[in-house]
């Protein structure tokens, strides 16, 4: 089984056992924009999960019961392993009815499953939560040591979000950063 076709089968099954135990889950990055599109555009290093942080117990559960044993503590969330499977799991926060992250912008982690991979429905983050992230990305690393996807994943985001509504991220970034 190739790369894609083991992270399909994982997210497939991540997301529908959180679902049955009341966990919600997000994609982010990567494959949050085949999400998002609706296509899978590339192959991916890892899979991105936000994971409600009042659930973060439940979800350690869960990921363990995957299979997923190894971990690694980051200063956003954890890395977990299981065999060549990357999840990079950082938690957002239930801010009155919704969920998002530390100083972005509404709306962050929609409740809706907005995206579609190969036919199945997933949450995902918002354009503006991705391209919110990306400022800070080119904020902390210069663009000579940017990989191919990383200008192309940032040209797709762009590509979703009027001239508008980036200035007001961008505003909304200098104001918390």
């Amino acid at each position: 089984m190739d790369t894609t076709a083991q992270h399909l089968a994982v997210i497939q099954t991540l997301f529908d056992e959180a679902e049955r135990r009341g966990i919600l889950l997000w994609l982010e990055s990567g494959w949050a924009i085949d999400a998002r599109l609706g296509k899978i555009t590339r192959e991916h290093e890892d899979i991105d999960i936000a994971f409600a942080r009042d659930k973060e117990d439940a979800y350690r559960e869960l990921i363990k019961t995957l299979g997923f044993n190894q971990h690694e503590e980051m200063d956003y969330g954890f890395l977990s392993w299981r065999e060549s499977i990357l999840l990079d799991s950082e938690p957002c926060f239930k801010v009155n009815d919704e969920y998002s992250f530390e100083n972005f912008p509404p709306g962050s982690c929609p409740l809706l499953k907005e995206g579609v991979i190969e036919g199945y429905s997933v949450r995902c983050l918002s354009w503006e939560a991705m391209y919110f992230e990306f400022l800070g990305y080119i904020d902390e690393i210069p663009q000579e040591q940017w990989r191919n996807k990383d200008f192309q994943s940032l040209q797709i985001i762009e590509a979703h979000l009027d001239e508008v509504k980036k200035q007001a991220l961008k505003d909304l970034y200098t104001r918390t950063a």
